[in-house]
């Protein structure tokens, strides 16, 4: 265990750079839905296998909003995708790079529809058979990069207006079923309008609830309940308006979440478009009330400090998809620090007899930005690479009865730890590694949770159990500098 957690907070970090100045904003969006035409099959991800698309109910996006204060620049992508790996991130990158400023940051974070392309390869058309289309994440990956300058290019003089909302409404609308129930209902909303005409350059909302309203049987591309949250928003404020997931690791409103229908006056119902617009379109009201009760910020400097985490690898279902070409070579494992394309041949149950990749640890990401003022935070954005669980950011990690590791130490947990009123959380960012669950709260062997009949979901779409304390250990020393 020594020797795991050793790796997985191994970092390396770089110093923040800070110089004061006029705050500057541009935004930028691009279509990033995939072509259907031509006989080309589409695999939708989230639900499992084998869940093609046939037809597109609403373009999916990038959506890029560049800030700039003295010499620093930051660059912020939601693109609506199930998940990006780091890999990909990294090539968006480099093609950014070209024609970015010096001293400059891009952070890409995925909104997690779950009615858009396979871009991780895990929902093909049977296990162990990928559903990505490299040809479309070559393509993907020069066009969040372009777009991503496209914001850069548009940057102006600016004012940052912030805002935040713990209206007991955010709370109803995520649902949750594993024990504890403990939810993340911090609505963060920040908007930038330009300094000559007051005009709306960009409006981002951050909040934690699963893009999955339509369910699984909706074989149409969407980008689900965000789409009108940006829709409204765009209606009301003008500029472009983006929304970043949060900490959504068990939270859902699928089968959990009542929404009335003002029309009928009857409860929407689960799977349907109009619950979508319903749940959607409260956000946007919500977020619109959270600027009009918030205030205006004088940003004259940012702070950005990135991290790379060796985070150990304990899931043999993604090790077999890694040694069988699922993931296309793009969460390649490594063993002290340095790649390890070495595999075995070992038998899984449900699989049989399969190579299986034997590397220690994933590589990914943390970063910790503070937008500042006068030498003080006054909002802050935490990057997250995959679903955190909402007690590990607000606190409740519990111990049960049938858990796996019942005395395992609780891992930091995270907003105690930050320093202003404006906390951003965004989730599935640079990266996704599936759900960070607390150590004490695992449960992949019987007896159950709480004695339960059967076992929670969770564990299955997580690298392993000691994922959460190597990210929350890399973010607080970021934290901490």
């Amino acid at each position: 265990m020594r020797r795991l957690l050793s790796l997985a907070v191994f970092l390396s970090a770089s110093s923040p750079l800070v110089w004061a100045g006029e705050l500057e904003a541009g935004a930028a969006r691009s279509a990033i839905t995939p072509e259907l035409s031509g006989g080309r099959v589409v695999y939708l991800a989230g639900f499992g296998h084998n869940r093609a698309a046939t037809g597109v109910h609403d373009e999916l996006y990038a959506h890029c909003l560049a800030l700039g204060a003295a010499h620093r620049t930051l660059v912020l992508c939601s693109v609506d995708l199930i998940g990006l790996f780091y890999d990909d991130v990294l090539a968006i990158r480099r093609q950014f790079e070209r024609t970015a400023p010096s001293a400059s940051l891009l952070i890409v974070a995925a909104t997690h529809t779950h009615a858009g392309p396979d871009t991780l390869g895990l929902y093909g058309p049977k296990p162990l058979q990928s559903g990505i289309d490299p040809q479309y994440l070559n393509w993907l990956d020069a066009r969040i990069a372009a777009t991503a300058s496209g914001a850069v290019r548009a940057m102006q003089p600016a004012r940052l207006e912030l805002g935040r909302d713990d209206h007991p409404l955010l709370g109803l609308l995520q649902g949750e079923d594993r024990p504890p129930i403990v939810k993340d209902p911090f609505l963060f909303v920040m908007r930038l309008a330009a300094r000559s005409t007051g005009q709306t350059i960009a409006t981002l909302v951050n909040w934690s609830d699963h893009p999955e309203v339509l369910g699984g049987k909706n074989t149409e591309i969407t980008s689900d309940y965000p789409h009108w949250v940006r829709t409204y928003l765009e209606e009301q404020l003008g500029g472009t308006a983006l929304f970043f997931s949060g900490s959504i690791g068990k939270v859902s409103p699928l089968h959990q979440v009542s929404l009335v229908d003002p029309d009928t006056g009857k409860i929407a119902e689960d799977g349907t478009w109009r619950k979508a617009e319903l749940l959607g379109t409260e956000i946007g009201r919500l977020s619109q009330r959270a600027l009009k009760n918030g205030g205006e910020a004088d940003i004259d400097s940012l702070s950005i400090r990135s991290a790379t985490v060796f985070v150990p690898m304990q899931n043999p279902l993604f090790r077999a998809a890694e040694a069988a070409g699922v993931l296309k070579g793009r969460k390649p494992l490594y063993t002290n620090g340095k790649p390890d394309p070495q595999t075995q041949t070992r038998n899984l149950p449900n699989l049989g007899r399969v190579e299986f990749a034997t590397g220690s640890d994933i590589r990914t990401e943390v970063d910790y930005v503070q937008l500042r003022s006068r030498g003080a935070a006054v909002a802050e954005i935490v990057a997250i690479p995959g679903e955190i669980y909402p007690e590990l950011v607000d606190g409740g990690i519990q111990r049960y009865s049938g858990a796996d590791y019942p005395d395992a130490p609780f891992e930091p947990v995270l907003r105690p730890q930050l320093k202003s009123k404006y906390q951003f959380i965004f989730g599935l960012t640079n990266d996704e590694i599936g759900y960070l669950i607390p150590k004490a709260e695992w449960d992949e062997e019987p007896p159950w949770l709480m004695n339960a009949s059967s076992s929670f979901y969770g564990e299955v779409n997580s690298v392993g159990p000691d994922a959460a304390v190597a990210v929350l250990r890399a973010l607080s020393a970021l934290v901490r500098q």
